[in-house]
């Protein structure tokens, strides 16, 4: 019986170093996120995010390095919908504007062709 405890004991003081790990990570993506761009903050976060939940939901040295592989690719992906997202929005704001600033031009020149 005190067998069982104490290994039972150890695989748990294994886990820690995992997460210490991953917490460790995070933070440093997290400090370091001023310095990049927004596809690289994501890409980081999402890797930073996939490590931890690696870590504390795996049982090898591989999970943290998966989640985290799993999670920058979320995070990428997650980035480039959002700028897709965004250049859409622009450019129907864009399509706007020239039909306003077209139909302001077509209303001149009618306007100029009846003064004449």
């Amino acid at each position: 019986m005190r067998m069982r405890a104490s290994s039972n004991s150890l695989g748990n003081s294994k886990r820690l170093p995992f997460a210490t790990a991953a917490l460790t990570m995070t933070l440093a993506v997290v400090t370091a996120g001023c310095a990049m761009n927004e596809t690289g903050q994501r890409t980081g976060t999402g890797a930073a995010i996939g490590a931890l939940g690696g870590a504390v939901l795996g049982t090898s040295r591989e999970s943290a390095a998966i989640g985290a592989a799993i999670g920058a690719a979320g995070g990428y992906i997650y980035d480039q919908h959002n700028k897709r997202e965004d250049a859409q929005s622009e450019n129907e704001q864009l399509r706007q504007e020239n039909e306003r600033l077209r139909l302001e031009a077509e209303n001149q020149r009618l306007k100029e062709e009846a003064g004449q």
